[in-house]
């Protein structure tokens, strides 16, 4: 009867084996392809934003060439508007040269809003 009972139990033993194997089995492959899947959209995400930047930064070099060249209008106008130099002499003998342009040369400094302008006045 020992050996009947000490049987059964062997039995039983592997049967829980086999059947913790092939669940463990089971989840390790449902693993891996979760696993799998996740890199593989990991991989896609990253593509997308490499392609997505790669366009951006085609859009901002072509951006900052446009802006280039309108610079570069600028200051072919700024060196035409400068071509107008003016020089002064002071009653000192100093050369004064002002190379503004005569709408530059009016224009206000400080605004309304920036309150009374005093000249500075050193005080011993």
């Amino acid at each position: 009867m020992l050996k009947g009972l000490l049987g059964f139990f062997a039995f039983i033993f592997f049967l829980v084996v086999l059947i913790l194997l092939l669940v463990g089995s089971y989840l390790y492959r449902t693993y891996r392809k979760i696993r799998v899947a996740a890199q593989r959209a990991a991989d896609r995400q990253a593509q997308q934003h490499r392609e997505e930047t790669g366009r951006q930064r085609q859009q901002y070099s072509q951006r900052q060439q446009t802006q280039n060249q309108g610079a570069q209008g600028f200051q072919d106008a700024e060196r035409e508007e400068y071509s107008q130099t003016r020089t002064t002499q002071t009653a000192t003998g100093e050369t004064i040269i002002d190379n503004r342009h005569q709408e530059r040369e009016n224009k206000k400094i400080f605004d309304d809003s920036d309150g009374e302008y005093v000249d500075f006045v050193e005080e011993a």
